[in-house]
């Protein structure tokens, strides 16, 4: 786990290449390293890297070159399956000098060129020099847990590409431009986050999950190598115990994210998914393991107690942190410059948090992301399960009321039927997805939009699976190829690098993923029961309180804050005369929003939070 910069094309000074790295240095305090290699025309590789020393801690330093001085590689991310490949390529005479997964990849390329990445069980984003041939190979993993920037420009001395894991790592660059992409701020409004590849910078994007460029005489390459199982795979007949058959996929991919050099805990909160992963990893004999749970004082919702006791019946070292919840708009600043974007899930700030806390302990943590996405696990998955292929006027029925009300804590019942109720009035499936954010629709949209127009539209490989998928699956589809390597995929690793620690999610296993696409619905919702395959795998490792709390997810009081402690300071940012968003947005209808939520006659927390959050992230960068 670590974080890569630098660019190909032009030659240009080895201190600009030390800049870039400098500005990601909190993903890899432990070591740093940078080479300047030749290409073809005159053009030039130059690859930085800062390491977080996981693996192979005396022997893994980068840039790494492979033993015959072919191949160099800049790599950030984890190969959890690297022991096995190697193995094999020893059985095809491969030669390694480390016992570094980095030299694994090195070897994996020269067997197999680009077949190598779908073989990877992992999480990475890396750059790779090929002497030989001279050419560079920029990759991402399959579903985009690791990060990886680009900057294309053309320049008088010809064409410049420029790669990092972040862009404050991008912006130290001379030829990467730092004005604001309108256009990703006008998505932004609905989605809450920059639908890829697009970044709220113009001229940067996201090299999509599961995809490789190859750069070669100045001429760049995408190729796509990997898609999201739900894209492809059909339903077939469930295997003879399919219990069994998940708990080999899902130990498997607990057991190799086991491997590490350093001390390694878990996440864990009151619920499910990350009670399973602390309950596989104690069924698994892993030893002196540490949790670490975060909740806020004198909250009524927060898991703190439950996650105790969870892990005292797991039988883990436990550690809990309690929070101030009115101190965390503090770290908006900080926070939307690693992520060089606003920091749209409020649940972030305690993330960081966390992970500075668990950080003091241990170096790896585990974590439950993903899970709810494989396996179905949030309301509006009921209601598409169900109701999807009905959507429009008045679909919401008693029924899908029930299914709510009966899975859904109190005090958020009565929020998720308004989001319901508003989401399953839409037919087109697109729209839909944007309603059960619960933020801006597409309407509002339009009214409080007063930039200029916009023809650009977001992706459809998210709302295009495979034909005939059933509802539920296509909501899958799109929140595991666009609402998790946007948003909660690329949350993760932000906000737990800034804290210098590495996370991994068991459940963003690919063959967990492929296997998971091949069940029928039922073995995901079942009547009112959600991740019904996760639940009866696991239960006889959990305790009962675990099987049958209600879903609850971590509340922040943003409601309160809108009405509290940011009424006046929202207001000023958004509506004064400065404000960098106001060219874009109308001032008496975002006054309005501000006013209603605060006189309590509408729940805007939302809308709310997604513009103060662009109004503090644009004043850090624009």
């Amino acid at each position: 786990m670590c974080g890569i910069a630098g660019w190909i094309g032009p030659p240009a000074d080895l201190g600009c290449l030390q800049i870039m790295t400098n500005a990601i240095r909190h993903r890899g305090p432990d070591g740093e390293g940078q080479v300047i290699l030749p290409l073809s025309g005159g053009a030039v590789a130059a690859m930085g890297h800062r390491r977080l020393s996981i693996i192979d801690i005396s022997g893994g330093s980068q840039p790494m070159t492979s033993h015959d001085g072919r191949f160099t590689i800049v790599f950030n991310g984890e190969i959890y399956n690297y022991i096995e490949i190697r193995e094999e390529l020893l059985k095809r005479g491969a030669r390694f000098t480390s016992s570094s997964d980095t030299e694994v990849i090195l070897e994996a390329w020269r067997a197999w060129g680009a077949e190598c990445l779908p073989r990877f069980r992992g999480m990475f984003a890396f750059v790779l020099h090929d002497e030989v041939a001279r050419t560079i190979v920029l990759a991402r993993d399959q579903f985009g847990k690791k990060p990886l920037f680009l900057a294309e420009r053309q320049t008088p001395s010809g064409p410049v590409l420029v790669f990092g894991s972040e862009i404050s790592a991008l912006l130290a660059h001379p030829q990467v431009d730092t004005e604001l992409d309108v256009e990703t701020l006008y998505h932004y409004l609905c989605w809450r986050y920059a639908p890829g590849p697009y970044t709220f910078f113009r001229g940067i994007r996201k090299l999509q999950p599961g995809c490789f460029l190859t750069w070669q005489d100045g001429v760049m390459k995408t190729e796509r190598y990997w898609t999201a199982p739900e894209e492809t795979a059909q339903c077939r007949k469930p295997p003879s115990d399919p219990i069994a058959a998940f708990l080999d996929v899902f130990d498997e991919a607990v057991r190799l994210r086991r491997r590490a050099d350093v001390p390694l805990g878990a996440f864990l909160s009151g619920g499910l998914d990350s009670a399973a992963i602390v309950a596989t990893l104690a069924h698994l004999g892993a030893p002196n393991l540490r949790t670490f749970s975060i909740g806020f004082r004198d909250d009524p919702a927060s898991e703190l107690t439950a996650a105790a006791e969870t892990a005292g019946e797991i039988g883990t070292t436990h550690t809990s942190l309690e929070l101030a919840a009115n101190d965390l708009t503090n770290l908006l600043p900080m926070l939307g410059r690693h992520r060089g974007a606003p920091i749209t899930e409020p649940a972030d700030l305690p993330i960081y948090l966390l992970s500075v806390e668990a950080a003091k302990h241990v170096k790896v943590v585990l974590s439950g992301e993903g899970a709810d996405e494989m396996f179905a696990g949030y309301p509006k998955h009921l209601i598409e399960r169900y109701l999807g292929h009905l959507a429009g006027p008045g679909v919401l029925s008693v029924a899908g009321h029930a299914l709510l009300i009966a899975t859904s804590p109190a005090p958020a019942a009565a929020r998720r039927l308004r989001i319901a109720s508003r989401a399953m009035r839409a037919r087109r499936f697109d729209e839909r997805m944007i309603l059960w954010f619960g933020a801006i629709t597409p309407v509002e949209r339009s009214r409080v939009w007063i930039g200029p127009s916009v023809s650009r539209q977001p992706d459809t490989r998210p709302f295009t699976p495979a034909p005939g998928s059933t509802s539920l699956r296509r909501v899958l589809h799109f929140d595991q190829t666009s609402w998790l390597p946007d948003n909660l995929l690329e949350r993760m690793d932000m906000m737990t690098m800034a804290a210098s620690i590495e996370a991994r999610a068991p459940f963003m296993d690919v063959q967990l993923a492929e296997f998971a696409s091949t069940l029928p619905d039922s073995y995901r919702i079942k009547g009112r029961v959600t991740k019904r395959i996760v639940r009866e795998a696991l239960a006889p490792r959990l305790p009962q309180s675990v099987l049958t709390r209600r879903k609850n997810g971590f509340r922040m009081p943003v409601t309160e804050w809108f009405r509290g402690p940011l009424r006046d300071s929202a207001r000023e940012l958004l509506l004064s005369p400065d404000s960098i968003s106001s060219p874009y947005l109308d001032r008496a209808t975002v006054a309005l929003y501000l006013d209603e939520h605060a006189n309590g006659k509408q729940n805007h927390e939302k809308t709310l939070w997604a513009l103060f959050a662009l109004e503090t992230f644009l004043r850090e960068f624009f």
